[in-house]
Parts: C-alpha cells; structure tokens; sequence
C-alpha cells in the first residue's frame, strides 16, 4: 500500500517516478493520480524541467590553465583540444526532490498548483488509491467521488454519490468521512460499501470489516455500524433501518449462527422489505442455525420456520405470519 503524501513527499515520488527510481506500485500510482486532473499533468511536466536543468548542471567545463593556448591556436587556425567535461559529484533522486521542490515554489510552479488546484473528481466505473492510500471502487457510470481540498494535509473528506465500496486506510488522528448530502459516514480505518441516491434520497451503509459511523445532521442522530450491519434509510422511511449479519447486501448473503429469531426477524423484514408478524411470541426466543445466498422471501420464511418448528403463511403483498 502506498504510504501517505504530504505535498514534499508527492514531490519525492514524482521525482522517483520521471527518474526511473520508483517501484512498480508506486509508478501505478502515479500514473492513475495523472489521469485524475489535467493540472497534475502540467505539474509533472513543470518539474521534469526542474529535473532536467539540474542534471544539465551535473558536468562542467573543467579549469585549464591552458586555456590562453586554445585562444592562441584559434587565432593561428589550429584544431582546437576538446575541452574535458568533468562529472561532478552526482545527486540522489532526494536531492533531486528537495532542489525541485524549492525551484519550483521559487518559478511559482508549486505554490500555484497547490494554491489552485481543484478538489480532485473520480467518475466510475473505477478502481483509485487515494493520497492517504485508502482504495476506492467506484460501481457504475452513475457514481462520482469528489475528493476535497486539502486531502491527506488538513482532512480526508470525500463526496460520494451513487455506490461504491471503500477500503479506508487506518489513521486514528484523522478521520476519514464520505459526505451523503445531510448524512455523512465518518470511519478511522475499515472496508464498507455505500450506496447514495441523492435524487430518491435512498441510503445503504454496509460494514465488512471495522466499524463505521453514520450521522444524519438533519435528525440530529447517529449510529455505529459494525462488521456485517446493514443501515438503510430513504425519503419515506428516514429512520436509520438496521440488520445484521449480513455478509452481502446484494446477493441477499446471510449467516445466522444460534441468533435469536427476534434478530433474524429484524434482519429480513429490512433486506427484503416485508412485515412478518408473529402470533406465539415466545417464538422470538428460539435461535436460529442457518446460511441464506440469494434466496427468495418464500424460501426465506420457509427455512425459519422449519428452524423454529412454526407455520408460516402470506396475509398479503409483502406479509407473512408466523404461528
């Protein structure tokens, strides 16, 4: 994983990079930071000429007392002696990087980018490593990410909209948050998913690994989701909605081991979108031993009922009885 940058460590690596020095991991990550933003390219182009003034200056004509004999022989139309170049002592490719870093704040080059530079923008269908070295995957032509300004020195904020899956890089002293509209996801180091539809107001939170907050600026609430928890919540329904044990949202992937059919109940009416009711309630007391993937709602309420040695039946679109 790539390490995180402050802006003389991303000096380094390009340098690294253009000097052939960098490793394979590194030399990817550059060339996806190039196609993030146009004006990452100019700034790579600006130190390239830094770099390439200063390996210019790495030979120099070399003192020779001689040298009113080469102006007598100029004069007497004789061949003259080539002058020897003599190398001098050869910089490191962090030398190069500390003298690039200052040429350019002193061209204006760096602290222009920097100062002007815009919040970087990934558009999906995409895989990225961000500055921080947090991985991101954008799903679908409908997902944006905007990075904000700043990323990595003074914050790690993002704006997501549509679904993408995250792989936050762990740093307990700055957060990493992903902005949902009113709603904002804030983590110090985990694996999620999150699926923003701003125009229907439809968000879904899920926790592989880690733990995660969401917070709703709006109601004033928030929760922690830890692994296999599911949050979802949309225009009608704007109470956080929770399961467990959910190991894939989409493939509708569960895995219940001795958990209360109470829990299981509340998992599956918030997957699937259905009321169960439940006639014996000393039923929501039995456990429940068993793996679902991709199962339909009837298969669904079959498998618990056989788990709790009940009857099921459907009462209408979308509701199930269990006695």
């Amino acid at each position: 994983m790539i390490p995180s940058f402050s802006d003389e460590a991303l000096y380094t690596l390009l340098c690294k990079y253009l000097l052939d020095e960098a490793d394979g991991e590194e030399r990817a990550w550059v060339d996806n930071w190039l196609t993030a933003h146009a004006d990452n390219r100019q700034l790579l182009d600006a130190l390239r000429k830094v770099l390439d003034t200063a390996a210019a200056k790495q030979y120099t004509i070399q003192a020779d007392t001689g040298a009113s004999w080469q102006r007598l022989y100029q004069q007497l139309d004789v061949p003259e002696t080539p002058a020897r170049l003599r190398p001098v002592r050869s910089f490191s490719w962090k030398v190069f990087a500390r003298v690039a870093a200052v040429l350019l704040l002193l061209i204006g080059a760096g602290t222009w980018y920097l100062a002007t530079r815009p919040a970087e923008k990934y558009a999906g269908p995409l895989q990225a490593t961000l500055l921080d070295g947090s991985k991101i995957e954008l799903k679908g032509k409908a997902s944006t990410l905007h990075v904000a300004k700043g990323f990595n020195d003074k914050n790690r904020k993002v704006s997501l909209k549509g679904s993408a899956a995250f792989d936050v890089a762990a740093n307990p002293d700055q957060p990493f948050i992903v902005s949902l509209g009113r709603t904002e996801v804030k983590v110090l180091g985990t694996r999620f998913t999150v699926n923003y539809q701003p125009d229907s107001a439809i968000l879904e939170v899920h926790v592989s690994s880690g733990k995660v907050m969401v917070i709703d600026h709006v109601r004033v609430d928030s929760v922690v989701l830890t692994e296999g928890m599911l949050l979802q919540q949309d225009a009608a329904r704007q109470d956080f909605r929770i399961a467990t044990h959910v190991l894939d949202p989409v493939q509708k992937s569960l895995v219940f081991q001795d958990v209360p059919l109470e829990e299981v109940l509340q998992t599956i009416t918030v997957l699937y979108d259905v009321r169960v009711i439940v006639e014996n309630t000393a039923l929501l007391k039995f456990t429940v031993k068993t793996n679902l993937n991709g199962a339909s709602i009837e298969e669904v309420m079959e498998s618990l009922a056989l788990s709790v040695g009940a009857e099921w039946k459907q009462t209408g679109p979308r509701q199930y009885r269990l006695k």
